[in-house]
């Protein structure tokens, strides 16, 4: 007891961690981590709301998604994000016409439909 008073500590502390014991909820954590671990490598493109639903479809543990993003944040592992398709542009090779109707906001409506018919 004579450590404890030179380090200023009281003895129910010491007692207290002599005595410590992971709790249950932390038990489960660690429980998760594996299960997580391979939802994700077996569905890399998994994020944190698909592997929730899964757990919750299958016959695995239910885990919740906040549950599961913040397992997924210790574990470090992020879900693979697909590039969207992006259609290709067109590319004109040849010269456009101009536009004529511009250059009729001048003129009447008659004017324009004489012009046209």
């Amino acid at each position: 007891m004579r450590i404890l008073n030179a380090l200023k500590i009281k003895s129910s502390t010491y007692y207290n961690c002599r005595h410590w014991q992971t709790s249950r909820q932390a038990k489960r954590r660690e429980s998760l981590k594996p299960y997580i671990l391979d939802v994700w490598k077996t569905f890399k493109f998994y994020g944190y709301r698909r592997i929730a639903a899964y757990s919750q479809q299958t016959d695995g543990p239910k885990v919740s998604e906040y549950m599961t993003l913040k397992l997924m944040r210790e574990l470090g592992i992020r879900s693979r994000i697909q590039k969207h398709y992006r259609k290709p542009k067109t590319v004109v090779t040849v010269d456009q016409r101009p536009n004529l109707i511009r250059h009729l906001h001048d003129l009447s409506g008659n004017q324009i439909s004489l012009i046209f018919s």
